[in-house]
Formats: C-alpha cells, structure tokens, sequence
C-alpha cells in the first residue's frame, strides 16, 4: 500500500463516455489507482454525441479528470478550461509509447493537454464466419458492397469522418489553419471524393444514412442479415471479444487507393485534468497512471478498454484476447490524420457533417457545395491560432 492510502481516500471526480469501451477499463483499473495514489474515481458518463459536439469548457468545472477528443483541446486551453500536463509523472515514457499520433494529438501551442488513453482511427471490421478479411483498395470495396454484404455507417459525423479521410488519403488533407479561397480544401478533389461517397452509399443499406460505429458494428453482428464487412468505422475492440456479443468480429486496416490505409481520421480519447479542481497533483498523478503501460497492459485493456499505450496493443495476451484487433490495425492507426487543433473546429467540423451528409443524401455535388465548405473556416475559426498538422 503506498503512502498515499495511510490518508484519507480522496475522491475525484471523473467524465468519460458511455460505452463499455469508454467506462468498463478505467473501472477495472479502480484498485490500483486506489492503491498507488489513494484515490477513488466517481466517473460519469455522456453520451457518445456529446463526446464529440460538447465544448468542454460547459462542464470542466464540475469535474477533476475527463476524458475528451483531441480536436476541442484548443477551445478548452483558450477558455481556460484545462491544466497544463508537461510536469505529469513520466510524460517522456508516454509520448514515446503513444500509439501513432495520439499523444501527440493532445498538444496545443507547444504544450501538452491530455494523455493517450484510448486510440482508435477509421478502420475495417468483418466476420470471421462469413468473410476472410476486409477489402484492400476502395475499389474491391465497391465490388463487395454491391452483392449487399458491405456497411459503412455514414451519419452526419462519421460522414465527416469518411470525407476527411479519403481527402487525406488523396493527398489533399483539410488544412484548417488555413482561411482563404482553395486553402482549406482542394475543390478538386473534394468533387471526387464526394462523388466517390455517393457511389458507396448507393451500394450499401439505407440505413447507414443514420448509422455510427456502433450500429454498424451491432448489425455485423446480427444473425438476422448476411453483412460480413464494414468499411470506414471507428475501431472497437469490445466487439472482438469473446462473449460481448454472440459472434466476433475481426478488424483489419482501413481500404486505400494505393493498399498503404494511410490517412484514416484518428480518433481515440484523451485524459485531462480540470483547471477547476482542487487536487491538482493527484489528478495529475492519476491521468498519468491511468495512460501508462502498467494500466493500459493490464487491468484497462483487460477489463473492457482500448487502450492508447503502444506497449498494450503490441501486447501478446491482449491481441489473443481480441481476434488480433491491434496488430491487425496498427499500420492504420501509425500512418492516421490528425484533425487540427484550432479555436473553433468542433463548430466547423459540426457544420461540415452537415453539410456531406445532407449531399451524400441528396447524391449532389455542385460549386454551390464546394462553396458552403469552404466558407466554413471564415465562419467558424480564429485565425492565427491554433496548431495544424494539415
């Protein structure tokens, strides 16, 4: 027991996300965060929706340590919301065993904000029992999509996600940072790509319209259909567990144009301690426990997590526990887009969900369109701030 447990047990207050994947590790890692730091973790959860729209700053000051994605860090440092981490315990040995860019995500104006916790990026996922891998080029995908066996979850948010990956993948990455007629997209290839997601989306099931991660991953699942492959969703290792669902599924690398699945959109959750809270050291103390090898390797991983520690996904015993999700994945997860962080993106990224969507929809691609995007940065950002890897 350390001498943090001879004091009273201190209690933090925790946000994360609600999923198994977001909740079920950090509570499997409770004994050994009480063990070393004597520290009891009260974690709530919000939604996956909120996850991705709710600026942090609207709820920082309630809470201790959060979990949150790597695109609102520039928001939350400029209101002040969040506890600068480059004096966290061992900060060098979790950068160097980030997982791709994922520690790396969590950096604003030369400063560190939040920890690895979780990564994840645009990947494949198939059945075993119906399929023998996932499509290598885009193009076997569309071939496979039209027999009616292919999902690609394509709501307003993975739409973006989608859009912004075959931009990068294309060789023509958002450059968010970057206001001004044919700085922020290439109108070009964005045309293609658009055209190229309206084609998918006329090969795979309507209902993809509507569709996140998770659902599509919960019908690859079903017995009640004959889908073997998603495409361009989110990783989730829980699915690939025994015993999660009555069948498993494998993941593999994200399609390509060129078969090398670079530029898959990262996804993946960070922690961060509150500029609100009254415990600073240990709040600090415990992000850096709860993303470090020792936790993500063990009872994280173990009990539900996905973990962000390089160490953990190239682990023996948590890729026999998964169908071999994170060596299967990994290549996509090294060579992944890092959305940018700058003072407004979540707003703009919100606006263009909307917007390719709503043309996917209405199979529709038009200067009008192209004209809307990119008015989205004049719109949304503040320019001369912020970091961009575009």
């Amino acid at each position: 027991m350390s001498q943090a447990s001879a004091e009273a047990t201190v209690v933090l207050k925790g946000m994360t996300w609600d999923h198994p994947r977001g909740v079920d590790g950090l509570l499997a890692a409770a004994p050994l965060v009480l063990e070393r730091h004597g520290v009891t973790l009260e974690w709530e959860a919000r939604s996956l929706l909120a996850f991705g729209d709710q600026h942090i700053a609207d709820f920082a000051r309630d809470f201790d340590v959060m979990v949150i994605d790597h695109p609102h860090i520039a928001d939350a440092v400029e209101a002040g919301a969040l506890l600068c981490l480059d004096a966290t315990p061992g900060i060098d040995d979790l950068a160097r065993e980030s997982v791709g860019f994922s520690h790396e995500s969590y950096r604003y104006r030369g400063a560190q904000w939040g920890l690895a916790l979780d990564a994840a990026a645009q990947v494949s996922a198939f059945r075993p029992d119906r399929a023998d891998g996932a499509p290598l080029l885009w193009s076997d995908t569309l071939t496979l999509a039209r027999t009616g066996t292919v999902v690609w979850p394509y709501k307003p948010v993975d739409a973006f996600s989608s859009f912004a990956t075959l931009l990068a993948q294309r060789g023509a990455p958002l450059a968010a940072s970057l206001v001004g007629p044919g700085l922020f997209l290439d109108r070009g290839i964005a045309g293609e790509v658009l055209e190229f997601m309206i084609e998918l989306s006329g090969a795979v099931p309507d209902w993809c319209a509507t569709a996140n991660p998770i659902d599509a991953a919960e019908a690859l699942v079903a017995e009640n259909n004959d889908y073997s492959v998603g495409v361009a969703l989110f990783g989730y290792t829980n699915y690939s567990r025994p015993g999660f669902r009555q069948h498993v599924l494998a993941y593999d690398d994200i399609p390509s144009f060129d078969g090398q699945s670079s530029g898959s959109t990262l996804g993946g959750a960070g922690i961060a301690v509150s500029a609100s809270t009254q415990h600073a050291d240990l709040a600090l103390a415990v992000a850096a426990t709860l993303a470090g090898a020792e936790v993500q390797s063990g009872p994280y991983t173990a009990g539900g997590g996905q973990p962000g520690n390089l160490r953990a996904w190239r682990s023996a015993a948590t890729n026999q526990a998964t169908q071999q999700f994170f060596r299967n994945t990994l290549r996509t997860l090294e060579r992944a887009w890092v959305r940018p962080r700058v003072p407004g993106w979540p707003d703009l990224q919100l606006a263009l969900s909307h917007l390719v969507r709503d043309a996917i929809i209405a199979c529709r691609v038009d200067d009008t369109l192209l004209d809307a995007i990119e008015r989205l940065p004049e719109l949304h950002l503040t320019t001369g701030k912020g970091d961009t890897n575009a």
